[in-house]
């Protein structure tokens, strides 16, 4: 069993490794079809993650938040997507390597499941490298950089919205009621939508997105991991505000004021969540 755990928490940590590889490469080619069908295969490697993380717990072992090879190399867009489609095929291997040693019918299900993804996901990135060699990705407009204050904010929050996506899901791998868990996996859904806003004006202004996250609470006792979250949004909410009132640029200002209404509502959810809980 054993050895189970460990060859799912390496493809967990593939899995994040996708996750950030592939939305690092949809935020910085600004809107279009490609970066739209990009965010939506990351999307699908976060279902997996997630998928991966709950068998681990269930076969007895701890998840991980650790990450595996982020491969940010190439010049062109073109570039860029070869290094998802070498992605990808260390995934098809990977998940094709473990379904000839488990014999769990369930756990196999589900590897198939997501080495069935892995594989449309390799032929759309195939087909994107081809439609897009050689292109370059847009270079920003020296007279249009944001202010100082502006790039500090939209990078913490980058920073802030992906530990908050690793917190969630990882409390909701966790938690045994499946409300609470399922609504976990939501506001990380939603929070990965945060996070592309901030990494989209960031890369527009010719800034890189962060690869790096906060600290992320990894508490394992249901009322803790709630008290924790609740802690995250009513803090988040705060910081959000105060960058809001030093912002020069009106759009960014914007933004924020919405995605801290996202964040006023989830500590509001996360509340309900925890009476129900101790209810």
């Amino acid at each position: 069993m054993s050895d189970v755990i460990a060859m799912l928490k390496a493809a967990a940590m593939d899995e994040h490794a996708a996750i950030i590889q592939y939305l690092r490469h949809a935020y910085s080619m600004g809107e279009g079809e490609e970066a739209c069908e990009i965010e939506g295969i990351a999307r699908e490697e976060m279902r997996h993650f997630w998928m991966l993380s709950r068998w681990i717990v269930r076969l007895g072992g701890s998840p991980t938040i650790e990450r595996g090879l982020v491969d940010l190399a190439g010049e062109t867009l073109g570039d860029w997507m070869e290094r998802d489609v070498q992605a990808e095929d260390r995934a098809i291997h990977m998940y094709r390597d473990m379904l000839a040693k488990i014999e769990n019918p369930d756990l196999r299900a589900d590897i198939e499941r997501i080495l069935a993804d892995e594989l449309v996901h390799r032929g759309d990135f195939e087909g994107m490298a081809e439609e897009l060699a050689g292109e370059l990705p847009e270079e920003a407009d020296a007279d249009e950089a944001p202010a100082p204050q502006d790039v500090e904010s939209l990078g913490w929050g980058v920073r802030h919205e992906y530990a908050a996506i690793l917190q969630y899901l990882f409390h909701s791998f966790l938690i045994q009621d499946e409300e609470v868990s399922r609504q976990l996996e939501l506001q990380a859904i939603n929070e990965m939508q945060h996070m592309g806003w901030l990494g989209e004006e960031l890369t527009e202004s010719g800034q890189d997105m962060p690869l790096e996250h906060h600290e992320v609470n990894l508490s394992q006792e249901p009322q803790d991991m709630l008290q924790a979250d609740i802690q995250l949004e009513h803090d988040t909410a705060a910081m959000y505000g105060q960058f809001m009132e030093r912002m020069a640029d009106p759009e960014f200002k914007e933004l924020l004021e919405q995605i801290r209404g996202h964040e006023l509502y989830h500590e509001g959810l996360f509340e309900r969540l925890l009476e129900r809980l101790v209810s």
